[in-house]
Formats: structure tokens, sequence, C-alpha cells
């Protein structure tokens, strides 16, 4: 790597000078060698040595000694006074090597590769030898090209049983190399490991080789990919569980808990929103059910749910004023902080589930066309909005999306940066359908495409989407509920899946999406339905 002259210190952080006087005369400092890579593991790897020159103007050079050492990443290892590099036991990754000598710096760059191999019970690694032959169908999960969050629990990679004598799971990243042997037809890494994989590799790919060793014979599944967001996940994730009769909560990276269930309130608990300033509000008792008010900061009941106040979808008021209700198709305005009916609003036609808008500029719902009493089973349906033109009124409906003839489109929801609305699109009665895909329009209405790659397939039940916080990232995350299989962890009772969602390649006209993961956290044995995602 060339020299990095004096000015390089005022982009890179300025701190004050350690070294002056007599060395002034240099114009660079040059360290050696320019690039390295090291190899480490569990057990650690061999160090290397940096040396630092000064470069005088008449082109001399002398080994300099008294230099600051620095690594930008320090996970990677650690850097003594002289120049070595001791690398890290636990992780991988890439690093400038600063050597900073009175007032100028100079770069190298170091690249360290962490490796691991890991061998479950009597499992024989010395199987896998020689040339491999293909085999189909081998994989289960996850799905190939998924896209992660940084900081997602470990996934539980699993694949068919073909009646081997041991599996080698295989992960390759830029800077990891991981081998996994065991006779289990599923395996999940450690916290630690599958940190040190994700945190290598964030804004990357990690790459997934399956074999499988039957009768003496070695097999490999065609390889799969993983990318790995360059950024953490938030929140927690409230969706209505059938199996337990309410509310559960998923805090990012946590274990499922009860929240509000016929556990705790002897009551069925069901279709939930939540304000931005913490106010829950539900429907108890099934559909047309009464509907209650929760404050999730105090946990007291701001209606119990007594009759006083019915509504089926409900959504609020980024501003946490409004509560915009649907009740037998028709829209009404109530207080957020009181639960308090205040006046209807004239659509000219049933709707059903509403959906606001983050900026607070306009509110989406389901248009069924006609005076259509049910909620939730409505036949037909478009995509209409309405502006807000404030204090809890409305400007004219209009069309967003009208799905073609046979098709319905239903369950609306923006996105956190109010660029997207996604929604279903089904060819039945929007309650529950196996042709249930997912969809995204502009909210504009100028551009509407559909999530191939999340969608998977046919007759998987993909419903009610709903977007996760806005992240720090380009990607945003979208949560539904899929029937589609887990793994060997389910068979087609529903439960809550996440993907990617590109804007940018929506607005080219092409998916904006990537094949779903399953949310860890869950009870693969319960049916989850409406994920809610809150910060």
């Amino acid at each position: 790597m060339r020299s990095v002259l004096a000015i390089l210190p005022a982009l890179l952080g300025c701190q004050t000078e350690k070294f002056s006087s007599a060395d002034a005369a240099f114009v660079a400092v040059n360290v050696f060698p320019e690039t390295a890579t090291l190899r480490t593991s569990p057990q650690g790897g061999d160090p290397i040595d940096f040396t630092a020159e000064g470069v005088r103007e008449d082109g001399s050079r002398v080994v300099l000694d008294n230099v600051e050492w620095i690594l930008s990443n320090r996970s990677v290892g650690t850097i003594d006074e002289g120049g070595t590099v001791t690398p890290s036991l636990a992780n991988g990754g890439d690093s400038w090597v600063t050597a900073r000598f009175a007032g100028l710096e100079g770069l190298a760059t170091l690249a360290v590769a962490w490796s691991d191999t890991r061998v479950e019970g009597d499992a024989d690694p010395a199987l896998f030898t020689g040339a491999a032959e293909p085999l189909d169908n081998l994989w289960l999960y996850p799905e190939d090209g998924v896209n992660l969050p940084r900081n997602l629990p470990s996934l539980a990679f699993q694949w068919n049983d073909v009646g081997a004598q041991a599996y080698r799971l295989h992960f390759r990243g830029a800077s990891t190399d991981v081998t996994v042997v065991t006779r289990d037809t599923s395996w999940t890494a450690d916290e630690a490991l599958w940190q040190t994989i994700t945190a290598t590799n964030a804004g990357g790919t990690v790459t997934l080789e399956l074999e499988a060793s039957v009768g003496g014979v070695r097999y490999a599944a065609a390889a799969r990919t993983v990318h790995v967001n360059r950024f953490d996940n938030r929140g927690s994730i409230y969706y209505w569980s059938s199996s337990a009769s309410g509310i559960l909560r998923v805090p990012w990276a946590g274990a499922a808990e009860p929240f509000l269930t016929a556990g705790s309130t002897g009551r069925c608990v069901g279709c939930h929103s939540i304000s931005p300033t913490g106010v829950m509000a539900v429907t108890y008792d099934g559909g047309n059910g009464p509907m209650g008010l929760r404050d999730l900061r105090t946990g007291a009941d701001i209606n119990t749910g007594d009759g006083s106040l019915y509504g089926n979808f409900k959504a609020f008021s980024p501003d946490g004023r409004f509560m915009a209700v649907v009740y037998a198709g028709a829209l009404r305005v109530h207080d957020a902080a009181t639960g308090a009916a205040l006046w209807d609003v004239a659509v000219g036609e049933t709707v059903t589930h509403v959906d606001w808008s983050p900026d607070g500029t306009m509110i989406a719902m389901t248009g069924t066309g006609s005076n259509h009493p049910m909620d939730w089973v409505i036949g037909a349906g478009r995509i209409v909005v309405m502006d807000h033109v404030g204090d809890g009124t409305f400007g004219v409906p209009r069309t967003l999306y009208a799905a073609p003839p046979g098709q319905l489109a239903y369950y609306p929801a923006f996105s956190p940066d109010g660029a997207w609305v996604a929604f279903n699109v089904s060819t039945e009665d929007g309650y529950d359908d196996a042709t249930a895909q997912l969809w995204v329009a502009s909210v504009d209405g100028s551009t509407v495409v559909p999530l191939t790659a999340a969608n998977q397939g046919d007759g998987l039940y993909n419903s009610w989407p709903r977007w996760g916080p806005l992240p720090d990232d380009d990607i945003m995350w979208l949560a539904f509920s899929s029937r589609r299989t887990y793994g060997n962890r389910t068979s087609g009772n529903p439960q809550v899946w996440i993907t990617a969602f590109d804007g940018e390649a929506a607005r080219q006209g092409a998916d904006p999406s990537w094949p779903a993961f399953w949310l860890p956290g869950q009870d693969p044995a319960q049916g989850n339905h409406i994920p809610m995602w809150v910060e």
C-alpha cells in the first residue's frame, strides 16, 4: 500500500501528535507488509510483525522504532507497541493497520480468516473424503438467498433424513470458515459461534454447503447463500395466536411470552393495534365483539371491553390523538386516549382493514364496494386511500389498487418511510385464503409489484403483512403469517415469517423481496397470525 500523506489524520480523526522535533523531516510513512492475511481459530493463530519506515524529502528511508500502532477493527486481534498483531480466537474480519509517527500516518490492510470445526457426538469426519455426487431435495431450511438481520438469533439449519451415517455442514464467508459434522438432521449454532459468523460477514454473504455420507458414498446438495444485513434489527412483534386465544409478544432475539391472552383475561383476545404512545386496542370474544384498550406503559386498562365500545380493525394516528376503527363495514374516528367514539366518516361504501400512514397524511382501507356487513370475510376488495386533512377529518376516497376480475386486494399496511403500501391479493374471500400473496404499491399508485421471492409459491396462505420499524439501511423488513413448513418442525399451521424489502428494486419494477425466514422465539406448534411490529 502506498504512503499516506500528512493530510490523512484530518480524514481519520485528529489526535495529539506523539512524536515531533528531529523527525519532522519525514514526508511520509510506509507500513510493511502492505497487505497481509492471517488464519485463526478458537485455538488461536500465528502472529505477524508489521514494520514502519519514514520517507525523507530526498527519498531516503529509515526504519522507525517509536511508532504508535493502531488496529481499526479491534475485534480481529490485538497489536502491541512493536507492531506485532496477534489474531483473535473468536473473530475474523478486515482491518487497517495504522502506523502513526510525527503527525504522519501509514496504512496497511489485514485480513483475518477465522475457521473452526465442530464434531457432534460420534459423527465421523473421515466419511467426507473423495469426490461428492450431487443430491437433490436434501435442504429443508433456510431458503436459498434469504436475507437476515445481523442480530438474528441462530438459525436451525434443517435437512431431510436420507439415512446417512453423518452430515457435513460448511459455512464459507469472506472471513469465516466453519465446518460442522453431525448425525442429526438439524444443527443450531451456539450464540457465540453464530455471532462470529454473522458479525464477521455483515454486509456480505455466507455460502452454505451440505453433504451426506450414505453407505460409504459422499453426496452434496446444491449450495445455498445467506445474505447478512449490515445492521441489527430491533423492537418487539405482537401477534395473535389462535392456539393461545390471545396476543403474544416476541422481543427481538427473545422468546415468545404471553401478553394478553385467554389465560390472563378469561376471554378470547383478538385483532389488535398499537399506538405510538403505547396504547393497545383489542377486540374481545371474537369477531364483532367489544373493543378494549390497555395502556402498555402502566398495564392498566383504559377500557376493559365492557361493551361500551365496538371495533374489529383499528389504526392509530402517529401523533396518538385519534384511532380509526372499522365495525360492520363503517369507519369511525375515536379518541385514542379514552377510546370514546367521536364521529362517523362518510366513505360511500363499506370498508374494512384500516391503516394510518406514518406521517399522518392519509389512511388506507379495503373498500368492499357494497353494503357488506362482515369485516373479515369480504368477497370483493380493493385498496382505497383517503387524505387526512387534519383533526381526524378526511378527504374524498380514491382507489390505490384495484385487483383484476376474479381477485381481491385487502389488508393494506403503510411502510415505515411512508412510500409503500403492502397488501394481500387472493382469489377467495379474504379470510384465511390459501391463494393469498403479498404485494406492494407505491403511495401514488405508479408502481405495483408482487413480492415473488417472499411469496415462495402457491397455497401457502401468505397473509396480513406488517412492517418493522424504519431501519438504518436501505432494506426494510416485512412480517407476515404463512402456513409454509418451517423445515421439519411445522406441518401446515400458520407461523410468523419475515422478508427483506428493497424499495429501489420495487421502483425499478423488479422483485423487491428476498426469501423469508421464520421468526425465532415462536412455538412451532401454535397458529400465529397478524404480526404487529413496534419499537
